[in-house]
């Protein structure tokens, strides 16, 4: 005889709409991980609302089983799929960073760049070497994507390997550029202010967008590096 967590998992499969709706609620407050795969399944809903219900049930369940779960939708051939994959492990969180970091190194570029993006959402300082050594891509919207996610991150230590980057491609000197002034910094903001007469007028222009919009804080402590940089 079937017990209520077993059928539940069986109504994830009525050709009711409802029933799959409630039944994945009803999963998600058990916060049993035998539910795990069948939830995983039901985020290819024909249903928005299944597929939300889903999305929370395994948010609210969590745990590296989820993670695990879900991984593999990266690789899908199904856009909204990967994208609910990735809103769901950036809702994880620090569960999901070990599990993605390693995905930088992927030998499919899509995964990588899906896990750059997660990985900046997450905003986890123990991705930044990970990230760091992805700066070095020669796919450029990867390298880019890289380079965006470290000013995301905010940690000091990527002021470096940015200003490496910004001998590079112009849209990675852009994305590193945006960053340095996320980031802050005497270091950033010096490298900034040398860039507002750079010779891409794009980088140029996000150089001097981000000096102006550095932090008050930095303005005073910095505010000498700014001077005759701004219109």
């Amino acid at each position: 005889m079937l017990n209520s967590k077993e059928n539940l998992i069986l109504q994830l499969g009525s050709a009711d709409e409802t029933t799959r709706r409630f039944a994945a609620e009803d999963l998600g407050d058990c916060g049993d991980e035998t539910a795990v795969e069948p939830l995983v399944g039901a985020l290819s809903d024909p249903s928005p609302a299944v597929r939300e219900a889903a999305l929370d049930a395994l948010t609210r369940i969590g745990g590296e089983a989820v993670v695990l779960a879900v991984l593999p939708a990266l690789r899908s051939e199904n856009v909204p799929l990967r994208n609910v994959a990735c809103c769901l492990l950036g809702q994880l969180g620090q569960t999901a960073v070990a599990h993605l970091s390693p995905l930088l190194a992927d030998g499919d570029k899509d995964v990588r760049l899906l896990a750059i993006d997660t990985l900046a959402n997450i905003g986890s300082c123990s991705a930044e070497a990970a990230i760091i050594r992805a700066l070095n891509e020669t796919d450029v919207n990867i390298a880019a994507a890289a380079a965006a996610a470290l000013g995301e991150i905010g940690a000091q230590s990527a002021v470096g390997p940015l200003i490496a980057t910004l001998k590079s491609d112009g849209w990675v000197r852009c994305a590193a550029a945006k960053s340095l002034g996320q980031i802050g910094g005497p270091e950033a903001l010096r490298t900034l202010a040398g860039l507002v007469e750079d010779q891409d007028p794009m980088v140029a222009y996000i150089a001097e967008k981000a000096l102006a919009e550095a932090s008050d804080e930095d303005n005073v402590r910095y505010g000498t590096l700014l001077e005759g940089t701004r219109s």
